[in-house]
């Protein structure tokens, strides 16, 4: 029988930089889908069987850090990589904090994929 492919849920308004991530994952074995933002990603979470989830910081509405903690609100929800541009270590300390189970720094180039 043949294991299940992982879904990861992909929350980032950078629909360009989304399609590049998920490029990236699917060769990796993953399946990917894409929430453009926090509110979007929470309503596909509460659907069910999202294996992981990596969540951008800067998006308009919900930003990264209050949508994870809505995320953590949710019974059972899947773990979450925080992913952020910025190089301040404290989003990174916060979303940490917060419940996130790692996260990485992320680059215009998709640098960072081979990291999720």
């Amino acid at each position: 029988m043949k294991p299940a492919t992982p879904l990861l849920l992909y929350i980032d308004d950078d629909a360009d930089l989304a399609r590049l991530v998920e490029r990236g994952l699917k060769r990796q074995g993953f399946a990917v889908e894409h929430a453009a933002d926090g509110a979007s990603g929470l309503a596909r979470i509460k659907q069910g069987g999202i294996d992981v989830v990596a969540l951008d910081q800067h998006m308009p509405g919900l930003d990264g850090l209050e949508t994870l903690a809505e995320i953590q609100k949710i019974p059972d929800a899947p773990p979450v990589i925080f992913v952020t541009a910025s190089q301040d270590s404290q989003i990174a300390v916060t979303a940490l904090k917060a419940g996130s189970a790692d996260y990485l720094v992320k680059d215009t180039q998709g640098e960072f994929l081979a990291l999720l």
